[in-house]
């Protein structure tokens, strides 16, 4: 090889180095500065992204327009990214959550109970999908005498590349978990987009969940509309929203009433001709997958519930 080939091959080289630049985007919080992590990117199509922990993300060739979510910040649809290094801050979110008042006081005395469907008997599994969500509604208990106050978060997980009803997963890709709680919304009864606890606790991938769960920083009343538990899988690497990622959320059919709702943040369906940005919260018992013969056969006309829970103190 010549010095003429040898120059003309690096000089290719920079350009595709810098072809490659320009499809990134960094995201920042408009007060602090600071990176926002794990915030949701979706570029048009049913594969959207999550932010790394330094708050970027490599936009897909072909992106036409880009929508960026987070629990704690404003939603901002922006053009395709065109510039080398383009940053973009997002304005926080003011909520105002009557319901319930943080305390940083625990309660004098302690009495820890568990509440949810932790207990229940794991008959099948839920797969975990990028920008997938589950959230089980525990009602508050009447029956107590004093508003508990909750400490921690629990989940009943798989962490095996086998499922009782989907095939073995030949690239297990671990996800990290983010945990949150919610209010129930007074129409639609779904989970509201508004955090308990500053926007979620993450689980880093690889990272496994004891059986004592996440603890939340400090604890908190016991809303007396009741709480939704949430659970959302997260990933940064680029795969579609169906690529089956780890860990799978364990499932219970015994639920005579089920609570639990599910949301597909990236999946990308027509509607009246036109494109429509994921499916918002369902009801499980609504969910397609469930209302084809073969899955009411295998189901037995139930639905699963989520094996979710809380950790109180009363």
């Amino acid at each position: 090889m010549n010095r003429k080939q040898t120059i003309i091959i690096a000089l290719f080289s920079f350009i595709s180095i810098r072809v490659i630049a320009q499809q990134r985007l960094t995201v920042r919080d408009s007060l602090t500065q600071e990176p926002i992590a794990y915030m949701s990117v979706w570029f048009g199509n049913e594969v959207g992204g999550y932010t790394d922990e330094s708050g970027m993300i490599e936009i897909p060739k072909g992106t036409k327009k880009i929508r960026l979510s987070h629990i704690c910040y404003e939603t901002k649809s922006i053009a395709k990214v065109t510039a080398d290094a383009q940053t973009i801050f997002l304005v926080p979110k003011i909520t105002n959550i009557d319901e319930v008042a943080v305390s940083a006081k625990a309660p004098k005395r302690i009495k820890a109970t568990e509440v949810g469907l932790m207990k229940a008997k794991t008959q099948t599994k839920h797969k975990g999908a990028n920008g997938f969500e589950m959230a089980l509604f525990i009602p508050y208990d009447s029956a107590w005498a004093e508003t508990p106050y909750i400490h921690s978060i629990l989940a009943s997980l798989d962490y095996s590349t086998h499922w009782l009803v989907f095939t073995e997963i030949k690239t297990p890709i671990y996800a990290t978990l983010r945990f949150d709680l919610r209010l129930p919304d007074a129409k639609t009864g779904a989970p509201k987009d508004e955090s308990l606890i500053d926007g979620g606790i993450i689980l880093p991938s690889g990272q496994k969940l004891s059986k004592d769960g996440i603890s939340l920083t400090r604890p908190i009343p016991f809303p007396q509309t009741g709480v939704f538990v949430v659970v959302e899988w997260i990933t940064t690497a680029q795969v579609s929203e169906s690529c089956n990622l780890i860990p799978s959320l364990n499932m219970t059919l015994d639920e005579k009433e089920n609570r639990t709702w599910n949301k597909k943040t990236f999946f990308a369906k027509q509607s009246g001709g036109a494109e429509r940005r994921g499916m918002d919260w369902m009801r499980e018992q609504d969910e397609p997958a469930y209302q084809n013969e073969e899955a009411q056969v295998f189901y037995k006309g139930r639905t699963p519930s989520a094996k979710l829970g809380l950790k109180i103190s009363k």
